[in-house]
């Protein structure tokens, strides 16, 4: 009976969201395959980089931004592999401050200085001198994402454990696991940002992808079906109960973030991009990730018993 019940639920959700369970499995690998092969390399300020500004008038900066591709052209043909360019200031106070990764010798900086002054017609001395940045982030700061991750999910699994069962124990921290893991394969494969608000969305982001868990596995330990055993009704259930909640939320990030990105200034948006890469890692991971851990897992994990009154007021012992 658990071995048809296991085989019912599972297969039958998978049959019903194989598409998207293996682009998420592909999309994950690949994250993976790219922070394992590159690292966090790119603009990604973990790294730390090297920076140096150009002042630009009024009446040369339209000239700078004709050609201001041609600086990223000028660094990278030194090997000096272009990250980034901002803008402070207005009129005769502009500054461009450019961004690149490895380090140059003295020379290479003066010639890359004069091609870039010859290129853009400013003199020489309006252009900074080069200085290396650190990392904006300390291995504490590491250290600490990591212990309240683990702080959040290890309360979330001894409650769910408690209350429900071994499979929404081990589904939360599958989810917990893949969501962390797919945030920073968005970030790996996009080449996003990295800073503390980075770090700070990876807590939040697993607070939500528990809190959606929660929400399924109590609307299912409340559900006749669950206590039938038809465990693959019981999830179709607690699915379709919680999924409005999930997509308000979700998109309501969505919405927030793609807002900051069209009006919040250039050192907001990469906090925006990942505001809204974060609303789409929740929901795929509360749609099809930790859904799938269960009912993959809900007859093959050891479960104690509970006595649950249905519907026809009589007091039946199952495994829950």
């Amino acid at each position: 009976m658990l071995k048809r019940d296991f085989t019912k639920s599972n297969k039958e959700y998978f049959k019903k969201n194989r598409n998207f369970l293996i682009i998420i499995a592909t999309f994950l690998l690949a994250g993976i395959l790219v922070f394992a092969l590159c690292g966090l390399n790119g603009n990604f300020e973990i790294k730390g980089y090297n920076e140096f500004s150009i002042s630009v008038t009024e009446k040369t900066s339209e000239s700078f931004v004709k050609h201001q591709n041609k600086v990223g052209d000028i660094i990278n043909s030194y090997n000096g592999d272009f990250d980034n360019m901002l803008i402070y200031g207005e009129g005769d106070n502009t500054q461009y401050v450019v961004r690149y990764l490895n380090d140059l010798n003295n020379d290479k900086i003066l010639e890359i200085n004069q091609k870039i002054a010859d290129e853009i017609g400013v003199e020489l001395s309006d252009i900074s001198e080069h200085v290396e940045v650190g990392p904006s982030l300390r291995k504490q700061d590491i250290l600490y994402t990591s212990a309240a991750i683990l702080l959040l999910v290890t309360i979330a699994t001894i409650f769910a454990y408690a209350r429900y069962n071994a499979a929404s124990a081990m589904a939360i921290i599958l989810g917990s696991l893949f969501g962390t893991l797919g945030f920073i394969s968005l970030g790996a494969i996009l080449r996003l940002t990295i800073g503390m608000s980075y770090f700070a969305m990876l807590v939040i982001l697993n607070a939500m992808i528990i809190y959606f868990a929660i929400d399924l596995f109590e609307t299912m330990h409340k559900s006749n079906w669950l206590v039938s055993g038809d465990y693959a009704k019981a999830l179709d259930v607690g699915i379709k109960s919680s999924k409005l909640r999930t997509v308000f939320i979700s998109f309501a990030m969505l919405i927030i973030g793609l807002l900051l990105v069209i009006i919040a200034p250039i050192t907001v948006k990469f906090v925006a991009i990942n505001i809204m890469f974060m609303a789409v890692t929740v929901l795929g991971v509360a749609w099809y990730i930790v859904p799938f851990v269960w009912s993959a897992l809900i007859t093959r994990c050891r479960k104690r018993e509970y006595k649950i009154k249905t519907n026809e007021t009589e007091n039946k012992t199952i495994n829950q």
